[in-house]
């Protein structure tokens, strides 16, 4: 495909590197120099210098035989008007754009073929909301994903000392695990992440993501921790910023009764905020003025959620809550260079809104039946969600004979309501949902694995 991506910062930086290395031919449109310098010397892309918006701009960037347009800069402004452009004067088939404001985001009449032509909305702050309250509904998961219509959950967890996994070789899982049914599909060992092999060992400071059935979490977690999950007890919850991403976690968790305290250092955003949300709590307040945090009892808290704009707040006020021992701690770190620093100083439930976002534009990018993509860990593997086609190559062969890239494992087959943990003599039917995980560069060969054959038609 011939793809454009305006924008590259954070986001548009990630996505063009993704896309570039599965072959697409890319164009990366910046106004500024060093950004476009920087893109030039990490990947095989075509560059150009300019307002992304102005129609000589895109026409330099080749918007007259371009198939898809990714308009993520900084402004929601250009990222709209640049679509109209795209549209109005180069008939680019398919648009999305990246919207932080929420006036803009949550304005659906606003959007579409006769209004302004943009076909895919995608809200950083909205994606990364959405990240942080699956990571929330399992707080002794570093992270958490769901697929097949939440039927499936990735969940990523830390191996601690007393774990029931620390010590044992993945052949070994199943005697651990006695009836609770799980895939380990990804394994990080000094801070490398890979497809585990069967004879892999497990140690304690590893992390791990285990699939299984939505169903069976709950079980799997207090066996693995220890201890049974406590679903009745009113959790106490401390919310640290205000802006798009706190807010709109404050606005989700109030709705599942727990108890919230946010704190927001700009007075006018408290307020605002305040006026919004029903049983919240809202200060006006430094979160790393630990009077304050003791004040308002960081002590008792169950959950504390680091959200501002700032990653150097996110990260301190973190570990000014690690000190008080709260037991689930979740950091929003927007720049790249913190996400692996942040784990080396024991933070280890981390979202980033440049994964979130990517994930959600790349996973419409792809072709055939494939439904769903995330990254995982650093992001060097991926999970995949697709629906096998009756003419699908994957179709009808035990899984074990089935040709697969290298270092892809299938984490779980969901057929109706059923979820089945795969073995080898597991074989996969006409509209099975297929869970797998492959490093990033395999993409493209699965995507082949899923797509209709000639002798369909």
């Amino acid at each position: 495909m011939n793809i454009i991506v305006l924008g590259a910062g954070e986001v548009g930086f990630h996505i063009a590197m993704r896309l570039a290395a599965e072959g697409h031919d890319i164009a990366v449109v910046d106004s500024d120099k060093e950004r476009i310098q920087r893109v030039s010397d990490t990947m095989d892309v075509r560059t150009v210098l300019g307002n992304a918006a102005h129609p000589s701009i895109l026409a330099s960037a080749g918007a007259e035989n371009c198939d898809l347009l990714i308009a993520a800069t900084a402004s929601d402004e250009t990222n709209m008007l640049a679509c109209q452009v795209a549209h109005s004067l180069f008939k680019v088939t398919t648009k999305m754009a990246r919207v932080r404001e929420p006036d803009f985001a949550n304005c659906k009449a606003l959007f579409g073929r006769d209004e302004m032509p943009i076909d895919l909305i995608i809200s950083p702050e909205r994606e990364a909301a959405k990240a942080i309250v699956k990571r929330y509904q399992v707080a002794s998961a570093m992270d958490a994903q769901a697929f097949a219509g939440d039927r499936v959950q990735l969940l990523g967890m830390m191996i601690r000392p007393k774990s029931a996994l620390a010590g044992i070789a993945l052949s070994e899982l199943p005697e651990v695990m006695g009836k609770n049914r799980v895939y380990v599909v990804a394994h990080e060992h000094n801070r490398r992440w890979r497809v585990p092999k069967p004879n892999a060992v497990l140690l304690a400071g590893d992390s791990v993501y285990l699939a299984a059935a939505n169903s069976e979490v709950s079980a799997i977690v207090e066996l693995l921790e220890g201890g049974k999950q406590e679903k009745n007890l009113k959790r106490n919850v401390m919310v640290v910023g205000g802006g798009n991403v706190g807010f709109a976690v404050a606005k989700e968790l109030e709705q599942t009764g727990v108890s919230i305290k946010l704190i927001e250092y700009n007075k006018e955003r408290a307020s605002w905020v305040a006026d919004q949300l029903k049983s919240t709590i809202v200060m006006h307040g430094d979160a790393l003025d630990r009077d304050l945090l003791e004040e308002e009892s960081i002590e008792h808290m169950d959950d504390f959620l680091a959200l501002t704009n700032d990653d150097e707040t996110n990260i301190l006020s973190s570990l000014i809550a690690r000190k008080y021992k709260v037991p689930h701690v979740v950091t929003l770190v927007n720049r790249a260079i913190y996400s692996d620093l942040v784990r080396e100083i024991g933070l280890d439930v981390i979202v980033s809104p440049r994964f979130t976002t990517a994930a959600s534009i790349l996973c419409h990018v792809r072709k055939g039946r494939i439904l769903g993509m995330s990254p995982l860990g650093d992001g060097t593997l991926e999970v995949v969600e697709a629906e096998a086609l009756a003419t699908a190559m994957i179709l009808d062969a035990p899984l074990k004979s089935l040709k697969l890239p290298k270092d892809t494992v299938i984490g779980a087959v969901v057929r109706g309501e059923e979820v089945i943990i795969p073995n080898g003599e597991t074989v996969i039917l006409p509209h099975d949902l297929v869970v797998l995980v492959s490093r990033a560069e395999s993409i493209r060969e699965i995507e082949r694995l899923f797509e209709v054959r000639l002798e369909f038609f």
